[in-house]
């Protein structure tokens, strides 16, 4: 990365190996900036210090093929002095780094060697996927994929909760209606939805429905019954549902975890390390997590009945024994966080080799315009029904199905992943589904305006650029692409998706400008073949950068 030239030649010219190298967002100010000069200055004059410095780059030859221009900003006077060493790239280099553009641009080895496994998706049986789950599935494989560009081997997982109360619910209202099974796999999915609610409706209201939702959930524990049978029935119907539309979202899992395999193993697990881990507390165990500054959390219950907690902690040392990683994350709404401190650390005192190889990643509820979801009404839109009325509403100003689904699917999913995944989302349709502005089908767009460019191009895409001296829409495209192997190396070290999309919203931009600006096709002359190069490279970027995060890039539009 042209990043990693100038750092090294810092450390070089200052002997300090930790280096801060930042894009200044006003062009002005360079392409690169650090602060060096104001980090090792101790007693001396930061300013002083960072001319000092900015000679010494001045003769590395290594350098000067690299960068252009290199001079120190700030105050100048006593105690308020702030030095900072900017840097020009050179348009030679820009120009020349046009060829190095293809589709595995952006790939780096920053990880290279390290496996991890990434939990993500995690929708329930027996009733249908709510948009924090949606939010999960693109957020997973958004960042599996950045991850896998950034060196890392990842192990995709899900794990999906296919008994306890929901389930049992389900069955309840599903044994008393005695329900008509339709054909159609998401019809029988509807049909499930249907039933959870009607059994969580009763159970909440009446008490002898409530004992007997609870009877059942023991029944499908203890399996060979009529209600065992029908949970193992209405669970693929389940399962079969969420492949089909992970299919269309573009998931491929390696692996499906599932609490009816890991809830017996776990209530061992917690009852085994009794006096050791847990202890036990009116009849149930519990981790005290109070002596660690956490919250005191049951593991089983004074029945004997295994809680999240008791499964989770089989249902780690599971995933570990079958694909042993440097590093296992679990990806769910930031309500979870306080549980999965208290998880890891039980794991990290019943397993030391674990410490520092858990992480969970907390992100932010999402929200419609219409208020917070709930997946207890019947009123609500789920993940999937959100995915279909995007699609249809693409379709109304583009008729072919195939490129409304890639772009509805992929307006949803840039929706989702353009802002800071922490903070809460609220998803707008008419934004996401917008050709103009910080949306995905103005990214995809840009990348069909590129290839519609070249396409009428043709064999005029292959000549010289050399000596070519850009102008200021240009060169502002020029000094954004090589930028983008060092954001997928950032958004891989920072779990930070939306990181790409700004990279993605700002080199369209740019080349908008450009495009609108200059005419890009002369025949036979330099300037129309550095255009055409400028313009392909471009189209490559996004195409790459889309592929990241889970979006198709149409050739048309």
């Amino acid at each position: 990365m042209t990043k990693d030239k100038i750092i090294k030649a810092i450390q070089k010219a200052t002997e300090e190996k930790d280096i801060h190298l930042e894009s200044p967002e006003i062009a002005e100010h360079g392409d690169y900036s650090t602060n060096v000069a104001m980090q090792i200055a101790g007693n001396k004059n930061p300013r002083e210090l960072a001319e000092k410095i900015a000679k010494t780059m001045r003769l590395d030859r290594d350098l000067s093929v690299v960068v252009n221009k290199i001079e120190v900003a700030g105050s100048a006077e006593g105690e308020t002095s702030r030095a900072f060493i900017n840097f020009w790239l050179k348009e030679e280099f820009l120009v020349g780094e046009l060829s190095d553009v293809n589709h595995t641009y952006g790939k780096t080895s920053s990880f290279k060697g390290k496996k991890v496994m990434f939990e993500y998706g995690d929708a329930n049986t027996h009733k249908l996927p709510h948009i924090g789950h949606l939010f999960s599935y693109i957020y997973g494989e958004a960042m599996i994929r950045i991850m896998e560009a950034a060196g890392w081997e990842v192990y995709r997982a899900s794990y999906q909760g296919d008994i306890g109360p929901h389930v049992a619910k389900c069955l309840w209202a599903f044994e008393k209606n005695k329900p008509q099974v339709p054909e159609s796999l998401a019809d029988k999915a509807q049909l499930l939805q249907k039933m959870y609610q009607e059994g969580s409706k009763a159970y909440d209201e009446n008490e002898k429905v409530k004992e007997e939702v609870n009877k059942i959930n023991k029944l499908v524990y203890e399996g060979s019954n009529k209600y065992y049978d029908l949970w193992k029935q209405t669970r693929q119907w389940s399962i079969d549902y969420y492949k089909q539309f992970e299919k269309r979202l573009g998931i491929n899992y390696d692996r499906y975890y599932f609490e009816s395999e890991v809830h017996e193993k776990g209530r061992e697990i917690v009852e085994a390390n009794v006096g050791k881990i847990f202890k036990k507390s009116e009849g149930a165990i519990i981790f005290e997590g109070s002596k660690y500054d956490l919250h005191d959390r049951v593991f089983v219950t004074s029945a004997g009945t295994p809680m999240y907690e008791a499964k989770d902690m089989y249902l780690q040392e599971l995933k570990f024994s079958q694909w042993p990683a440097d590093l296992l994350i679990i990806s769910t709404a930031h309500e979870q966080n306080e549980y999965f401190k208290v998880i890891f650390k039980a794991l990290e005192m019943l397993h030391p080799k674990y410490t520092g190889k858990l992480k969970h990643i907390g992100f932010g509820m999402v929200n419609l315009k219409s208020g917070k979801m709930s997946s207890r009404t019947g009123n609500i839109i789920g993940g999937i029904e959100l995915v279909d009325i995007v699609v249809e509403r693409v379709k109304k100003f583009n008729q072919d199905k195939k490129t409304a689904e890639a772009v509805g699917i992929g307006a949803v999913k840039y929706s989702f992943l353009k802002n800071n995944p922490l903070q809460d989302t609220k998803f707008d349709l008419e934004e996401s589904i917008a050709a103009e502005g910080n949306s995905g089908p103005y990214i995809q767009y840009t990348y069909a305006r590129t290839q519609s460019v070249l396409h009428k191009a043709g064999k005029q895409t292959s000549g010289k650029t050399e000596n070519q001296k850009p102008n200021s829409e240009e060169l502002a495209v020029l000094r954004t692409l090589p930028k983008f192997p060092e954001i997928v190396a950032a958004a891989a070290e920072n779990y930070a998706p939306n990181l790409v999309c700004n990279y993605l919203y700002d080199l369209a931009s740019k080349f908008n400008t450009f495009y609108n600006k200059h005419r890009i096709i002369h025949s036979g002359s330099v300037s129309s073949n550095f255009r055409l190069a400028l313009t392909a490279a471009t189209g490559q970027v996004l195409a790459n950068g889309l592929k990241l995060l889970g979006i198709q890039a149409p050739e048309k539009m």
